[in-house]
């Protein structure tokens, strides 16, 4: 039954335009990022002037650690970094449109006639989504893998890809994907609460939002012990972590192009884990319970 509500949902997933649209608008982003990174690099170097001009506007840390997203395997965590960031914007939107609009169209209540187990439905259409994210992220790499190719030939780029990289970079996608988790179970939450796509996306918007800003209090955590163990109970701070340790995983320090960004007052990557742990867990069972006690009929 559930390879059945898998298979029916995946189909639908790729027959909305609303998919394709996200994908096209993830990887033209991506191309705009590492794109205008590049031709920074090239300002400052003077490659496009042969040598004769360098607008220098980036500091040796700074220029260096562009360079290593320019090329691999720096690239790929350059990639993974634009999934958490935009793509975690797209991904709510999209899990909005994949729930919400079974309420307004009225396919719910048709599907939950044929398969009336509701846990089973919301994570066969969970699973879906997944798939659809992962497809979207090797997407995002096939790209970044292009580009830093063209940049790396055309700005004289070192480059070094092994075998450990790629290992690694199968983790990146996982731990990518995991950040992102709980900001499409929040987005189901609201979406079965609001009983349409634009409580979803509203909803979700709004907490991922609030959860970025709140961020900013990661500086508290200087304070005293307990103030930052209270802090790192909040998610954005164990999210701040497990994408710092996918930048890791491929060179990359994100405190060099993001100032604000204390590694210090972080939690560790154990509770990182727990805790978003406990989030999605959290959330999905609020999406579930309100799912099954919501009385379904007609178009919503």
């Amino acid at each position: 039954m559930l390879h059945n509500l898998f298979a029916a949902e995946w189909l639908k997933l790729r027959k909305r335009p609303l998919a394709w649209a996200l994908l096209a608008a993830f990887l033209g982003l991506l191309t705009l990022y590492l794109g205008l990174w590049a031709l920074v690099i090239a300002l400052q170097d003077g490659t496009l002037s042969g040598g004769r001009l360098r607008v220098e506007v980036l500091s040796a840390a700074q220029t260096a650690q562009i360079k290593r997203q320019l090329s691999f395997p720096g690239v790929f965590g350059a990639v993974l970094g634009q999934v958490n960031s935009v793509g975690g914007i797209l991904a709510v939107i999209l899990a909005a449109g994949a729930l919400g609009s079974d309420f307004g169209w009225g396919t719910l209540r048709a599907q939950l006639i044929r398969a009336p187990a509701r846990g089973r439905y919301l994570l066969a259409k969970l699973l879906a989504l997944l798939l659809a994210l992962v497809c979207g992220v090797v997407a995002g790499l096939a790209v970044g893998c292009l580009i830093a190719l063209v940049a790396g030939m055309a700005l004289g780029l070192p480059s070094s890809l092994r075998g450990g990289d790629l290992l690694a970079l199968g983790a990146g996608i996982l731990r990518s994907l995991y950040v992102i988790l709980p900001y499409v179970l929040v987005t189901f939450v609201c979406a079965a609460s609001g009983r349409s796509a634009l409580a979803g996306a509203g909803g979700g918007l709004i907490f991922l939002a609030l959860d970025v800003g709140a961020g900013s209090l990661g500086s508290l955590g200087m304070v005293s012990d307990a103030v930052r163990f209270v802090v790192n109970l909040m998610l954005q701070p164990n999210i701040n972590r497990l994408v710092v340790e996918n930048a890791a995983l491929f060179g990359l320090d994100p405190t060099v192009l993001a100032s604000g960004l204390d590694l210090a007052t972080l939690p560790s990557l154990t509770q990182a884990t727990l805790v978003v742990a406990a989030y999605c867990a959290l959330f999905g069972y609020g999406a579930w319970r309100l799912l099954a006690r919501r009385d379904i009929s007609g178009a919503g």
